[in-house]
C-alpha cells in the first residue's frame, strides 16, 4: 500500500489498466481536493460543487482507460472539470457568488463593514469579468489568478507553452480591464 502511494500518476494509471482497481482509488484520492476546488470555482456554491465533483469522478472512472500518458494528468482533470461544468450546467454554472453569502455573516463589532463590502464587491466584479473571458484566456486566468499557478504550471496543465500562457494571461487582463471599465461607466 505504501509503495503504491509513492507511485507516479502514470504508474498508478498503468497499474489500474493492468487490473489493480485500488490504484485508481489512490490516484483519485490525490486529486479529490483539486477537483472539488476547481468545481467550486465554476459553481460558486457547495451543493453544486459537490454535484459537479461527483459528475467529474464518474467521467474520470469511465474515461481513465482512454487516458494517454502524453497528457499531463492534472491538465486532463482540469479539462474534464471545465468541460463538465460547461456541458452539464451550461450558463447555470455562473451562479450567485459565495462572497454575497458572506455579507450576511459579518459582525459589526469585528469588521469594518464598509471596507469588507468594497473588497467583496471588487472580488465579485473580478469574478464576473473573468467569466466573460473565453477559451484559453479564461482557463489561463483561472489557473494563474485563482490557483496561483506559475506560467510553466499553467502551460503544462493546458498543454501550451509557458510563453503562450503568459501571453494569454496578458490578453485576459486587458479584456477584463475593458469589461470592468465598461461596467463602471454605467
Amino acid at each position: 500500500m505504501v509503495k503504491e502511494q509513492q507511485l507516479t500518476d502514470i504508474e498508478l494509471i498503468e497499474s489500474y489498466k493492468e487490473g489493480n482497481r485500488q490504484s485508481l482509488d489512490i490516484l483519485i484520492s490525490r486529486y479529490k481536493n483539486y477537483i472539488f476546488n476547481l468545481s467550486y470555482r465554476f459553481m460558486h456554491n457547495y451543493e453544486d460543487s459537490m454535484d459537479l465533483t461527483q459528475e467529474v469522478l464518474i467521467r474520470v472512472y469511465k474515461a481513465i482507460d482512454k487516458y494517454e500518458d502524453r497528457n499531463y494528468f492534472k491538465g486532463w482533470l482540469y479539462r474534464i472539470v471545465s468541460n463538465t461544468a460547461i456541458n452539464t450546467y451550461g450558463k447555470s454554472y455562473k451562479r450567485e457568488s459565495p462572497y454575497l453569502e458572506k455579507l450576511y455573516l459579518l459582525d459589526d463589532e469585528k469588521y469594518d463593514m464598509e471596507r469588507d463590502y468594497e473588497r467583496i464587491v471588487l472580488r465579485e466584479k473580478i469574478y464576473e469579468a473573468a467569466n466573460k473571458l473565453k477559451g484559453k484566456q479564461h482557463d489561463v486566468f483561472m489557473l494563474r489568478y485563482y490557483e496561483n499557478n506559475s506560467y510553466k504550471e499553467v502551460g503544462k496543465t493546458l498543454n501550451i507553452s509557458a510563453d503562450s500562457a503568459k501571453s494569454n494571461y496578458s490578453y485576459a487582463l486587458k479584456r477584463m480591464k475593458t469589461f470592468l471599465e465598461k461596467e463602471s461607466n454605467f
